[in-house]
């Protein structure tokens, strides 16, 4: 008998005539597989009574009467009424919907069949997140959406990480994409000023509870994203979440435990290794200088009996640790058809893998829609976070740097005095472990995020809503640095800051949806929107305390830094509007627009506009295409439309003043910001051409799509003549260009008792600087930190350096008699790095940089590999990126004998004398010729592609009979393993790494490692 000739039908079992409040029971399977469906919704109709399936697919409940019709439905199937009869016993097939194309993803303002979307979007279900335990909702994006990149820029918890979706559009103004949460746009970028030495803060997105998300969408193209305007360019991302649905009240207990550890250590010399090359170092020194008599080494180098530096410490095992996380979840949810209801809360705990980095974290939430009337719903989402995070300086320069430290610091410097004490600083250098713990960096936040919505339902089809949302982050940092970690007796700083960052939106829209005889489809939307920010961050600087115990700063000696005390503002307006048609599901066709009106432009160019129009054509339903059954669903689409950005300073284009020139006693203001009444927005115009296929029975789904992105007007700070008493003026100049390709394949390989799912996403970016004037250039180009610049026709995160070419075997070598710096300088030798002369003119100077490297990758994704038999699950998630280069600054940083530094095992290879052949060249006391910290070169630059098996998950769903004893609904145990393995030549702690945000991508830096985590987690519906 073929699967589902019965799907949709009841099928009898005892003919038992039903008396007053007889019992019902039965099993609800799939018609086609059939496999049982859990959590079916049984329902008794015209009433909220009701139950749901067990993960055996059997319910019972007890009806009035033989005339009781139940109504079945369940996410995906055709609903079903059955009406009970005679019967005690029904067996239900229920049918699957004609397709997955049915269910809604949420859209700008709304909701969307997925059938008929003529944009692109990419979802993520909460399934998704569920089943990949993750902290923070960024790090659930990771390999799972074609064309959206995610990267770490710490592995510390609670730390930043940074994403784009395709690619970077500007140069001034952000890349960072819009996040909506429940229709509030949220506050997405670090407002920690206190990062130590890191060039990058907190991620603001870790106060979201992934546990809360019932779906993620990303929006794309400028047809998906150009309803929100001046702040699209970069992407859209909606957050959608729970909410509680008709049906009888449960509760959800989610608990799991786990450990982290470092995943891998990185080589460095031992304590006879590293006397070896400080004393190379030195004898070096004295050859390169043509010394008559030797220099005598540091006494830390030759004398191995003194106490403070007779050790052979390993900085990196005393420094990691197994670390410890638990998190609880919590969750009541319900309702019935006048109110529904969704309540959580959460509690993080979790220690980083360096000694005394720790994050906690609470939220709580409360979703709740009432039916106030007949035509009437109001709601109201509110979310409240606590989190509490111990930072450590890990990243950043200098021997205040942890991950520098450890890796740097000699093996030979003991830990503690002959009594035990520590040795906090010796022989100019930090002690890691005092640095780590005794250092204060405490960050505590409170957030609120919350809306509240009034719908109302005019006539038929026509509804008004009006929603009013705030998203409010109080921000608490301190700072101590106690004078055990100084050099200088009794010196001390503690630092403090107070942020709150207030977001508040109105939006009134009016929408109306229309169905002319079966087949033209209307849909309108116009509404109005009010947004303003404000932050307000009071602190102060202090040195000198009285002591390493009072680190508030009335105990402070000297207070500074006033300037910190600041108010910014400001403010948008927005007028917003979208048509859509579409004729007999096969021709279907939008329109957005939407004006934008931003306090950050003068006014002669306020106001933005940005429209956009998509088409799409469902071809599968076209006549001709009868005959290929195996294509279920076929739509061609394509898009057009301008997007903006209008992430620059408040107040750049009416020109800033900076308080505290006093003259005297008298306070002073002075211009530091040259206004700019012409300035206007940024704009990126998009096309996108795609195609959504379904085929096989609902068993291939594809998606692909092909897109170019021109952003032109790009915000930028010009340098002016220092006479004009600015030193820049922000202007619109230049163009960039992102182009490439995405695919999404989800295939389901075995549905039956066995059963094996597979998602496969790949998106190929091209980026690339198409213009920018002379005038802003220097030698052809800007110079864009120190390791990258920005050139016309280089794509962005461009490395320009010297080339490094090998090691001179003997001085005879250099034939043509190269020179460093100048005609003056002196000849490279045996030992020395070959450079390359670009120029030829035998002399190595600035005129021989060149591009080495490139920090895009070429195609980035992930694999999901899902299998289900019988009670146990196993998913496998694998995520990739390739072609991208990595400057390693850390390598750098561990490979250069200066101060003592240790150095990688690298260095035992390196040149000793006349005629060896190495790559690594003679270590030199100071570096005189500059050729490894002054000098980038492609020597430090590595491949940065890996292939990483990002997460296992194995589950257990406990039996009927397992959880009809403890009373409950339902039982999940699960294992799980993070960042288990990872294929990779890039030598430094991990490839998934960007030391710096913004546009200097590519870096390491020596960021917080990312760490191999193991949980084991439990499940409990009641």
């Amino acid at each position: 008998m073929l699967p589902g000739l019965f799907a949709g039908k009841a099928f009898a079992g005892r003919p038992d005539a039903i008396t007053q409040q007889a019992p019902v029971s039965g099993k609800i399977i799939d018609g086609e597989t059939g496999r049982p469906l859990p959590d079916v919704n049984i329902l008794v109709k015209g009433t909220t009574a009701g139950v749901k399936s067990n993960a055996e697919g059997i319910f019972s409940l007890t009806v009035s009467s033989p005339d009781v019709v139940l109504v079945f439905s369940y996410i995906g199937y055709q609903q079903q009424e059955i009406k009970v009869g005679p019967r005690r016993e029904l067996n239900i097939r229920m049918t699957r919907a004609v397709s997955e194309l049915d269910e809604v993803v949420a859209v700008g303002y709304g909701q969307q069949k997925k059938r008929d979307i003529t944009g692109a979007i990419s979802s993520i279900n909460a399934k998704t997140i569920e089943n990949t335990p993750v902290k923070d909702l960024m790090s659930a994006m990771q390999g799972r959406v074609a064309g959206v990149q995610v990267v770490s820029n710490s592995g510390a918890p609670g730390d930043g990480i940074s994403i784009t979706v395709r690619g970077q559009s500007s140069l001034n103004s952000g890349n960072d994409p819009l996040y909506v949460i429940d229709g509030v746009p949220v506050e997405s970028g670090s407002v920690s000023q206190l990062n130590g030495f890191e060039s990058h803060g907190l991620n603001p997105l870790a106060d979201i509870n992934p546990g809360d998300i019932e779906s993620i969408e990303v929006l794309k193209d400028a047809a998906s994203t150009s309803i929100y305007g001046s702040r699209a360019a970069n992407g859209v991302i909606l957050i959608t979440t729970r909410h509680g649905k008709v049906g009888k009240g449960k509760v959800n207990v989610k608990f799991y435990t786990g450990i982290s550890k470092i995943g891998r250590q990185l080589d460095v010399l031992n304590a006879s290794e590293w006397r070896d090359i400080i004393i190379d170092s030195y004898k070096n020194l004295d050859d390169y200088n043509g010394a008559t008599s030797p220099s005598e080494p540091h006494w830390t180098a030759i004398d191995s009996l003194n106490p403070m530096n007779n050790g052979d410490v390993d900085w990196q095992s005393l420094m990691y640790r197994t670390a410890k996380q638990n998190q609880l979840d919590v969750s009541v949810s319900g309702g019935n058809n006048a109110a529904r209801y969704a309540l959580s809360t959460s509690l993080l705990d979790q220690d980083g893998i360096f000694l005394a980095s720790n994050y906690k974290r609470i939220t709580t939430r409360i979703n709740t829609d009432f039916d106030v009337t007949q035509r009437m719903k109001a709601g109201i989402n509110l979310s409240f976070t606590h989190g509490a995070n111990n930072r450590i300086n890990a990243a950043g320069t200098g021997n205040h740097s942890l991950v520098q430290s450890i890796l740097v610091r000699p093996p030979i410097y003991s830990l503690t005095y002959p009594d035990g004490s520590p040795i906090n600083y010796f022989n100019g250098k930090r002690n890691p472990i005092g640095l780590a713990e005794d250092v204060t960096h405490l960050n505590i936040t409170n957030r609120i995020i919350g809306n509240q919505f009034l719908e109302y339902k005019i006539m038929e089809g026509l509804k008004f809503r009006t929603n009013i949302s705030l998203d409010y982050l109080s921000m608490k940092e301190d700072e101590f640095y106690p004078s055990t970690v100084d050099y200088r007796p009794g010196y001390n700083t503690g630092s403090v800051r107070a942020i709150g960052n207030l977001t508040w939106a109105n939006e009134n829209y009016l929408t109306y949806n229309k169905t002319i005889n079966k087949v033209h489809e209307l849909s309108a939307l116009a509404g109005f929107s009010q947004q303003e920010w404000k932050r307000e961050t009071t602190g102060l600087d202090g040195i000198y305390f009285a002591s390493d115990n009072i680190q508030t700063l009335n105990g402070a000696g000297t207070i500074s830094n006033q300037a910190v005390n600041t108010t910014v503002e400001h403010g948008l307006v927005s007028y917003f509007g979208r048509m859509t048609y579409g004729f007999d599901g096969k021709y279907l066709f939008q329109a957005n627009f939407r004006a934008d009106g931003s306090s950050r432009f003068g006014d002669e160019n306020r106001f933005g506009y940005f429209p956009s129009a998509s088409a799409a054509w469902r071809f599968s339903d076209e006549s001709f295409m009868k005959g290929f059954d195996f294509l279920n669903d076929g739509k061609l689409r394509f898009s057009y439309g301008q997007t903006g950005n209008e992430a620059i300073g408040n107040y750049t284009a009416q020109g800033e003043f900076a308080i505290g020139t006093n003259y005297l006693t008298n306070s002073g203001a002075s211009p530091v910001v040259m206004p700019n009444k012409k300035l206007t927005w940024e704009t990126s115009t998009q096309y996108d051409l795609g195609i959504d296929l379904v085929l096989f029975n609902n068993r291939i789904n594809f998606t692909a799509d092909a897109y170019v992105k021109n952003t032109s007007d790009l915000l930028f700070a010009v340098p002016i003549p220092e006479t004009s008493g600015f030193n820049y003026i922000t202007r619109n100049i230049g163009d960039i260009r992102n182009k490439g390709f995405e695919f999404s394949l989800n295939t389901k390989n075995f549905i039956r008792e066995f059963k094996w799912n597979t998602n496969f996403n790949i998106g190929l970016n091209r980026n690339k600087i198409v213009s920018l004037p002379e005038e802003v250039l220097t030698n052809g180009f800007i110079q864009n930190g120190t390791y990258h610049i920005l050139q016309v026709g280089q794509p962005i995160g461009a490395f320009y350096g010297y080339k490094f070419l090998g090691v001179y075997s003997r001085d005879e070598d250099n034939k043509n008699q190269v020179k460093n710096g100048s005609s003056n300088g002196k000849l490279f030798r045996g030992g020395d790095p070959i450079w390359h002369d670009l120029n030829g003119d035998n002399i190595i100077d600035p005129r021989d940089k060149q591009i080495i490297g490139n920090a895009q990758p070429k195609f980035t994704g992930g694999l999901t590999n899902n299998f289900t038999y019988k009670s146990f699950s196993l998913g496998v998630f694998f995520q990739f990126s390739y072609g991208n280069d990595i400057y390693s600054n850390l390598n750098m940083m561990r490979n250069w004998v200066f101060a003592y530094n240790n150095v990688s095992r690298d260095a035992l290879n390196r040149w000793r004398k006349q005629g060896d052949v190495t790559n690594y060249p003679r270590p030199i006391r100071n570096d005189p010729m500059g050729n490894e910290y002054n000098r980038v070169s492609d020597r430090w630059v590595e491949d940065g592609s890996y292939l990483r098996l990002k997460n296992v998950n194995i589950a257990y769903n406990f039996p009927r009979a397992i959880i009809n004893r403890l009373n409950i609904n339902a039982l999940r145990l699960y294992a799980s393993g993070e960042n288990l393995l990872t294929w990779t030549n890039y030598t430094g702690y991990d490839p998934d790494v960007s030391s710096y945000s913004g546009l200097r991508i590519g870096v390491d830096d020596g960021s917080y490692p990312q760490s191999r985590t193991f949980i084991l987690g439990l499940n409990v519906e009641f």
